[in-house]
């Protein structure tokens, strides 16, 4: 056995090696906070999953220096005082949140793998990082786009009276409010706050289609405006969304409208994103028929 000569206690090798420890410590701490909302658990664990493929390659390389693992322990134990660094910047914050878990997380890969390891296991972390902090992400975005939620209302006020809705919106302790009568002579009133803007749902989407960009070879001014027009459509779809929740309670009471609002946003969102990969993947020829018909020669008239 090679001798110890670091001046740090000696951590033990099958602690080192086996990778299942490590997964079973990074999802446990995972699921609190994945609980409530099951597509950044579907993307977390995509992130899982990749990390798996890649367990062959993460073995084969060298183990962490004992000062590193040390480095990571601290670390670990420091994630369970993220808190008390987050309150200030988001008052908020819950006391175990996302960014608990991924000081923790970061501190967990230094006990288990060297540095080099990183380029290896960079995108499913990263997916797994990006997941797990959407929300706080969100909440961080929210004093950015609060301001246009007046200029929504409007907007889906005059949509809803292009619908022959004769709806109303007014401030309510600076709460635009959405008022119509219903078809049963019922007077709906629906608050739009930060929460319906779809922010989140973007963030979500901007993680799934950075697994594909990161996947694809294309050229990146063609990646980036896929992921612009993407983005911008879910936020489009999010506007259809409150629409359809709206127009339900007009003709079903706000009872089915509140069975609407908690499935129809994963359904459209679900839709949009097949949409979305689909024609992504078939870019080239959709590309292709547009410059056709762009270029093809006009046929002369025949003379009379």
């Amino acid at each position: 056995m090679k001798p110890n000569t670091s001046g740090f206690p000696r951590i033990p090798s099958s602690l080192k090696d086996n990778l299942n420890f490590f997964y079973i410590l990074a999802v446990v701490p995972l699921l609190p906070i994945l609980y409530y909302d099951a597509w950044i658990f579907v993307v977390a664990f995509y992130g899982f999953i990749l990390l798996l493929l890649k367990s062959e390659k993460l073995r084969s390389l060298k183990r962490p220096r004992n000062l590193q693992i040390l480095f990571g322990l601290i670390i670990i134990t420091g994630s369970f005082f993220v808190y008390y660094a987050l309150i200030l910047v988001i008052p908020r914050a819950a006391f175990y949140s996302a960014a608990n878990y991924i000081v923790f997380l970061s501190g967990l890969f230094l006990v288990f793998f060297d540095l080099s390891a990183l380029k290896q296991a960079f995108t499913p972390l990263f997916f797994i990082a990006a997941a797990t902090s959407s929300s706080l992400i969100a909440e961080w975005l929210k004093p950015f786009f609060s301001p246009f939620l007046d200029e929504i209302t409007h907007l889906l006020v005059n949509i809803l009276r292009v619908l022959g809705i004769n709806a109303t919106s007014y401030l309510s302790y600076g709460v635009p409010l959405v008022e119509f009568t219903s078809l049963s002579g019922n007077i709906i009133r629906a608050s739009f706050v930060y929460e319906c803007m779809g922010v989140f749902s973007a963030l979500v989407f901007s993680i799934i289609i950075a697994i594909v960009v990161l996947e694809d070879t294309s050229d990146w001014k063609v990646k980036l405006t896929a992921s612009v027009v993407g983005v911008l459509g879910t936020f489009a779809l999010n506007i259809v969304r409150v629409t359809t929740i709206f127009l339900t309670d007009y003709f079903y009471g706000a009872e089915a409208g509140a069975t609407v609002h908690y499935i129809i946003g994963y359904g459209l969102f679900s839709v949009w994103l097949a949409l979305f990969l689909y024609l992504y993947s078939k870019r080239r020829t959709i590309q292709m028929k547009i410059l056709s018909l762009w270029r093809k020669p006009i046929q002369p008239k025949n003379a009379a």
